[in-house]
This record gives structure tokens, C-alpha cells and sequence, in this order.
């Protein structure tokens, strides 16, 4: 009787893992998640930083303006998104991904970057990292990444056999960009859609900043991952255009961040980029991104400039 209990149960667990692994393979052939193409190569370059790097930095243009320049190592891999702050998290897994000596590596900055939830210390904020999709992940280069699947995807499996999750104005391209285009075969993302949702997105600063605080350990990991980056290439510090009203939110509570960021490039030795003033010369989809067609120009803007300081540098 027990023999045939066991005999019984092992065919359900074999049964149950089975189903299981069918799964997490039919999942990783299509579409995963806007995150997952980040984490299924090892990178030659890398753009850094948080969401409005993940849409707003083609490494297409990139690599397109700056193929003649020989150091400059493929793939470029936009491995920015919402959760990648500065810490010892996003240090160990950026020192995973790189697989070169001579890559170029795009840090986007913002206030954003630097914030940890309010009343922890250097090791809480170390633990609340490590609970996100960067701390979950061991295996960061591999395609299929059954381990991402596995550990960091938070929707039900069985979406592997649709694509409905895709948001239809979003393309997830293989090198990491999030595009995100205001017209599609459906329906158009109009002036009136973007105004309310950057009425979200000024609503959801607000109401951020009274859960979060300035931290000192994401800002001593942002000086560490320069000095690591800079052993393996060039590093290039970038302020990203937004809507007017998200700067003068982030000028408010961090007036002098421009100068404290222009003062750590000069300490390095490595430019830094701020296109903040010029943020009327794009536009966004939501106050804070950039739609496709401003990425695109935005980019080709921060690859020339990449270009003459490279040019610059070499003489």
C-alpha cells in the first residue's frame, strides 16, 4: 500500500516538474518580458542607468555612429531599467555581463539613481536590492535564460502561450532597448494621453519622495562601478532631456546635482554630458521617457558627442 503511495506521488512530482520545465521553455522561445533580452548575452559595451536609459538609449545609433571607432567592442547592450540603482547588487551583476577590455559604457544619471526607501542602513538597503530582479538572476548572459524565468518572471507561465502581455506600443528589441513608439497598426498614444500620464508620473514623484532619502551607499557604488568600468573602456556620464516640470521637480530637491556630477567626471577623467537644458528639443511619452523617434535623435545627438570627445581624446 505505502509502495504504491510512493510509486504514486513520484509520478505526480515527475508529472508536475515536467509541466513545469514545458513551460519555462515555451516561454523563453517568444516574448518574455521588457527586461529579459537584457539578460541573455554577455555585452561588449553597455548602457547603464535606470528607465529612462532602458527607452531612451539606442545602442543601434550608437553602434551605427561610432563603428569606426576600432575599441569599441559588440555587442552594446541597453542593460538600463527601474530597478537598477547603484549598489553592490547592480556592481556584481554589471562585472558578469562585461566580457571585454575595450567597451564604451553609457551611465544615464538622474537624482533617481541615487535613492533608497527611507530609515535603512547600508546592509537593509543591500537586502531590499537583492529582493529585485537583479538579486534573484545568477545566470545574466545566457539566451534561453531559464534561470531568469525561473527566479525574477512574476507572471503565470502559461502566458508563454500568448503574447498578450505585450504592450503593443512597446518593441523589446534583443539588444535591451525598450522602444516605445506613439503610433502603431492600432491606435495612436495623442497629446491628450501624454499630458495625463505625465500628470501620473509628476503624482507618483510626489508622492515617491516622502518614501525615499538621498543614500550614501548607492552614491560611494556609483564611484565604484566608474572606477571598475574604467579598467574595462571608456565611461561616459549622461543626464538624460525630460519634461520640464520632472526637472524642476529634481532640481528642487537636489539643486546642486549637476555641479556634484560635473565635479566627479573631472575627478575621473571622464566627460559628462548633461542635455537636461535642452529637454523642449524632445519629447517624451509620459513626461519622463522619451518616444521613439526623440530616442532615436537623442541618441544620434549623444553619439556625436561621444564621437568629437573621442576625437578630442586621441590627439
Amino acid at each position: 500500500m505505502l509502495k504504491s503511495f510512493v510509486i504514486k506521488l513520484c509520478i505526480v512530482i515527475i508529472t508536475f516538474i515536467a509541466v513545469y520545465l514545458f513551460f519555462v521553455d515555451k516561454l523563453a522561445k517568444g516574448f518574455v518580458d521588457p527586461h529579459y533580452n537584457k539578460f541573455t548575452q554577455e555585452a561588449g559595451s553597455l548602457i547603464l542607468g535606470l528607465s529612462r536609459a532602458n527607452v531612451g538609449i539606442s545602442p543601434f545609433v550608437i553602434e551605427e555612429e561610432l563603428k569606426k571607432y576600432g575599441f569599441f567592442d559588440k555587442p552594446l547592450v541597453n542593460f538600463a531599467f527601474n530597478e537598477a540603482h547603484f549598489g553592490e547588487v547592480y556592481y556584481n551583476v554589471i562585472k558578469k555581463k562585461i566580457k571585454t577590455n575595450n567597451g564604451i559604457f553609457i551611465i544615464s544619471i538622474s537624482p533617481g539613481n541615487f535613492t533608497a526607501p527611507s530609515g535603512l542602513n547600508d546592509e537593509k538597503v543591500f537586502e531590499y536590492d537583492e529582493r529585485l530582479t537583479l538579486g534573484k538572476v545568477d545566470n545574466v548572459t545566457s539566451s534561453p535564460n531559464y534561470n531568469y524565468i525561473m527566479n525574477a518572471y512574476g507572471a503565470p507561465l502559461y502566458n508563454g502561450l500568448h503574447n498578450l502581455d505585450q504592450w503593443n506600443h512597446r518593441i523589446s528589441h534583443q539588444n535591451g532597448w525598450n522602444e516605445i513608439k506613439l503610433k502603431n497598426n492600432h491606435n495612436i498614444i495623442t497629446d491628450k494621453d501624454i499630458e495625463h500620464w505625465k500628470s501620473l508620473t509628476v503624482k507618483f514623484y510626489n508622492e515617491k519622495i516622502k518614501l525615499e532619502q538621498l543614500s550614501t551607499y548607492r552614491y560611494n557604488y556609483f564611484i565604484k562601478t566608474i572606477e571598475y568600468l574604467k579598467t574595462k573602456g571608456k565611461v561616459f556620464l549622461t543626464r538624460m532631456p525630460s519634461h520640464t516640470d520632472l526637472l524642476k521637480f529634481e532640481n528642487e530637491h537636489w539643486g546642486r546635482f549637476d555641479f556634484e556630477m560635473d565635479s566627479i567626471a573631472n575627478l575621473h577623467d571622464i566627460p559628462y554630458l548633461n542635455y537636461s537644458k535642452q529637454s523642449n528639443n524632445y519629447k517624451t511619452y509620459d513626461g519622463s521617457h522619451l518616444e521613439s523617434e526623440s530616442a532615436k535623435r537623442f541618441t544620434k545627438r549623444l553619439a556625436t558627442d561621444i564621437k568629437t570627445y573621442l576625437s578630442n581624446y586621441s590627439e
